[in-house]
């Protein structure tokens, strides 16, 4: 379908609404304008994109002669004719006053993308892996994703009791998108139901997502209770040594081992084939020594993203999942499926 590949541009009250589309997920954007005469056209995405990124700080005016495809584009001494498709080609989307759902603090709700997005699923056999599972409920909305490895999951408290319960599984392209989109954004984030689509809307912004069919795994269970060792470290002073002990893990499967006694954590990585290093980071450790290995990568994802100076990292077993929590506060966990080694 070429609709798809351009930007719908029509007018409103005061002010210009541009629309993009893939069926799946849609992008409306409403801005200010002062309008002289009404209409709708619609226009090639790149290419519009490209002379918008190119054009001087100034005014620009679109003029479209009714009934026609072209467009003219000026602002101070650039002038372009584009041809776009008729309007009336471009897929409908569904109606903005969907049943509403809830609000959510919009900083807050880029942030918890931002920290579970990372664990979702490339794994298209298993679809309902591919998405962020967003549940809302009395005064609590969770986000959570896994992709059978590893499971992120961040949960806060809302202002305001949701108007409806919700449990669905959005696709991470809408939530990567959504994420961008936030940045900078104050006031909520009003969420609701539509055409069995989910909506999310900010003042001049609003973000169409199909949902993901299929049932969430019960991530309940898999989230450690208990641990036999938690070692509480520095968040970046870990980040640090990992990223370093992940030089010499690249070639066998990005494994380092982690091993904590009193006040030293040992970081270690061997790959005969490119050699091994040791690191120790000051920590303080509680319970029995444990060791363990895992994904750097994964380990990695986390730390980048889990916003906390301090943070416990709780080990059950060599072979039994680890998780990584905040000192602050509750919200947030992390687990991490350990890695099988030898020798």
């Amino acid at each position: 379908m070429p609709i798809l590949g351009y930007v719908l541009l029509e007018t409103i009250k005061n002010g210009l609404r541009l629309t993009a589309t893939d069926l799946e997920f849609a992008i409306q954007v409403d801005i200010e304008a002062e309008v002289k005469k009404g209409g709708q056209v619609t226009l090639p995405a790149r290419i519009l994109a490209e002379i918008v990124g190119n054009l001087p700080e100034a005014t620009v005016e679109l003029k479209n002669e009714e009934g026609a495809s072209q467009v003219e584009i000026t602002c101070e001494a650039s002038n372009f004719e584009i041809l776009g498709l008729p309007a009336g080609d471009f897929p409908a989307l569904p109606k903005a006053d969907g049943a509403e759902v809830g609000a959510i603090d919009a900083d807050l709700m880029r942030r918890m993308v931002s920290q579970t997005i990372f664990a979702v699923s490339a794994d298209e056999t298993r679809p309902f892996l591919t998405g962020v599972h967003v549940a809302m409920e009395g005064t609590e909305v969770r986000c959570v994703a896994t992709d059978g490895g590893r499971l992120a999951l961040r949960k806060t408290a809302l202002a305001a009791a949701a108007k409806q319960k919700l449990s669905v599984i959005v696709p991470a392209k809408t939530m990567q998108e959504l994420m961008r989109a936030l940045a900078g954004v104050t006031g909520d984030v009003q969420l609701a139901m539509a055409d069995n689509q989910l909506l999310f809307t900010v003042p001049g912004l609003r973000i169409y997502s199909r949902l993901i069919s299929g049932q969430f795994p019960n991530y309940h269970q898999v989230i450690p209770q208990e641990f036999k060792q938690r070692i509480r470290v520095q968040t970046e002073r870990l980040l640090r040594a990992v990223r370093r002990m992940a030089i010499t893990a690249r070639d066998s499967a990005n494994v380092i081992r982690l091993a904590a006694k009193g006040k030293t954590l040992t970081i270690t990585s061997n790959t005969p084939e490119v050699g091994k290093a040791r690191e120790e980071v000051e920590v303080s450790a509680d319970g029995d020594t444990v060791e363990a290995a895992f994904n750097a990568r994964y380990l990695m994802d986390c730390l980048n993203n889990i916003d906390a100076d301090e943070l416990f990292l709780e080990l059950t077993g060599q072979l039994s999942p680890g998780a990584i929590r905040p000192t602050g506060h509750g919200d947030y966990v992390y687990v991490l499926a350990p890695v099988r080694v030898y020798g």
